[in-house]
């Protein structure tokens, strides 16, 4: 085995045990909100070492700037889609998503 084999086998290794963990975080929590630092992780830990694995392999070759697109994409959305989804979820228990009294508007 090389050093660059190694290397990909640990990093994927590392991408695969974070994604499990935050899974196993998700079902162990009870909360949706306390869920959602899991989803939040599963979004960016994981993947940043699989696509240093696959940087490994590809280097900056057609496969290595699309993982790294794709990795952007999760990096950019993720934030937001865990934003919608707290929102949501607030909206839904409280029937809006102000903090506080005075912040609600009717309408």
């Amino acid at each position: 085995m090389t050093g660059s084999e190694v290397a990909q086998l640990v990093l994927l290794a590392i991408g695969t045990a974070a994604t499990l963990v935050c899974c196993l975080g998700m079902v162990a929590m009870r909360n949706p909100y306390d869920r959602l630092h899991y989803l939040s992780a599963i979004g960016t830990v994981g993947p940043v070492a699989i696509v240093a694995a696959v940087l490994v392999e590809e280097g900056l070759s057609s496969g290595g700037l699309k993982a790294l697109v794709v990795l952007a994409a999760l990096v950019v959305t993720g934030p937001v889609l865990t934003h919608a989804i707290a929102r949501a979820a607030r909206i839904r228990q409280h029937g809006h998503a102000a903090s506080r009294p005075e912040e609600r508007t009717e309408g």
